[in-house]
């Protein structure tokens, strides 16, 4: 396992500056996650691991190996894309092998095989038409090639496991195209690991896939990352994938890190208003403090706070209130009219949107009684209560509480 450090790394594009004095330290033996809207650096900075970018300042490491200027096949990192990138003229088996057949391991390197080996290919076609004719004795050119070849032997051995891990061995002799997305998702994971690189790298590797599917692959993704030890970089932005499958989470914005931390910390405790307001969903309130601990919003509704420092009266705030934190049930001091705009019964829970007397939209999801909520109709007036304690104050971008 191997760490990754970038020390005040700055990339563009011909004139445009996308990075800029970037630092960030990853562990070793982590899942890390790039996340933030389209346009804010993530992909820019994993390229810039990669070796498909060169920073024009700064430097990147791969534990204390300076890498900065290496070309991408001298680093020892792997890349899953996100459209595979799998040859659709091999088949799975050589698309995984091709890896190992440019990459052999030192131990192999000065491995001799005999003189037969090497013309044992024309011998192939033997193989095909004895299968045809249904042999009892069934070997396949593979098997007979592995006990000559030794270092086919060692691909071959090493392709079979790492299939194994995503359950599709008995795949290794189709096309691509002759697989479903998820399973070439799952080639091109097991493409990138048989070479055992220091560093997984992952750029949007699920956004070809379908809601359901991506659920089960990062799952499947996460197992098996964990399960061989290996440090990730991985870009998304998709907020729910980026908490399932990160141990820690890099949130970007105009190429600056707005904040560091594991994905409980960066939900709970957000560092910015950016950030609140990017991970997870939110309604954004907009008031001024008229006392210690009381904002009163732009509709004359006043909601308690929790602030740990004195804020001058008409000073201007932004709280953040996660829609969980609104209740339609559990009344607190905090108390808010609106108009409902629109009702979405889930099941186990009623989502809401609704309209303040200042046109601010507030988010409500009710999982209390939701069968008997589901029944409201759009424009009934509702009172909703906010639990104080939740509440997320900023000035600017300062968080406050």
């Amino acid at each position: 396992m191997v760490s990754v450090k970038y020390e005040k790394i700055g990339c563009a594009y011909d004139d445009f500056i996308v990075v800029q004095d970037f630092d960030l330290e990853i562990p070793d033996g982590t899942i890390t996650t790039l996340l933030g809207p389209s346009g804010c650096g993530k992909t820019t900075v994993l390229r810039a691991l990669a070796g498909f970018v060169e920073p024009f300042e700064g430097k990147v490491f791969l534990g204390d190996k300076d890498i900065t200027i290496l070309p991408p096949q001298k680093r020892n990192t792997a890349m899953i894309f996100q459209n595979y990138a799998l040859w659709p003229h091999l088949t799975i088996f050589k698309n995984v092998e091709y890896g190992l057949k440019m990459r052999e391991p030192e131990e192999l390197a000065n491995l001799e095989s005999p003189w037969y080996s090497k013309i044992y290919f024309f011998t192939k076609p033997y193989f095909w038409i004895r299968n045809l004719i249904k042999r009892k004795d069934k070997i396949s050119y593979d098997d007979k090639r592995a006990e000559f070849d030794k270092k086919f032997e060692y691909r071959r051995e090493k392709v079979l496991d790492v299939l194994s891990l995503v359950h599709l061995e008995d795949q290794a002799s189709k096309l691509p195209t002759q697989l479903s997305g998820g399973q070439q998702q799952r080639i091109a994971l097991c493409r990138a690991i048989v070479t055992q690189p220091d560093v997984l790298l992952c750029d949007e590797p699920l956004s070809n896939l379908d809601a359901k599917l991506r659920k089960e692959i990062r799952t499947e993704i996460r197992s098996i990352i964990k399960k061989i030890g290996m440090t990730a970089v991985y870009v998304t932005h998709d907020q729910e994938e980026a908490l399932a499958i990160s141990d820690r989470i890099a949130i970007l914005h105009e190429g600056i890190i707005q904040q560091y931390g594991t994905p409980l910390e960066v939900f709970t405790d957000p560092a910015t208003l950016f950030v609140a307001q990017f991970i997870g969903t939110s309604s954004t309130l907009v008031g001024k403090v008229v006392k210690p601990n009381v904002v009163e919003l732009k509709g004359g509704e006043q909601i308690n706070t929790q602030i740990k420092e004195n804020i001058p009266n008409d000073t201007e705030v932004n709280l953040v209130v996660r829609p969980e934190h609104v209740s339609l049930t559990s009344e607190t001091e905090c108390q808010v009219e609106f108009v409902i705009n629109t009702i979405e019964y889930l099941g186990t829970e009623v989502k809401m949107t609704g309209t303040l007397k200042d046109e601010t939209i507030l988010l409500l999801d009710v999982t209390e009684q939701p069968h008997e909520f589901a029944k409201m109709k759009v424009g009934d007036n509702v009172t909703a209560y906010v639990d104080p304690k939740e509440v997320f104050v900023f000035i600017g971008q300062e968080r406050k509480y």
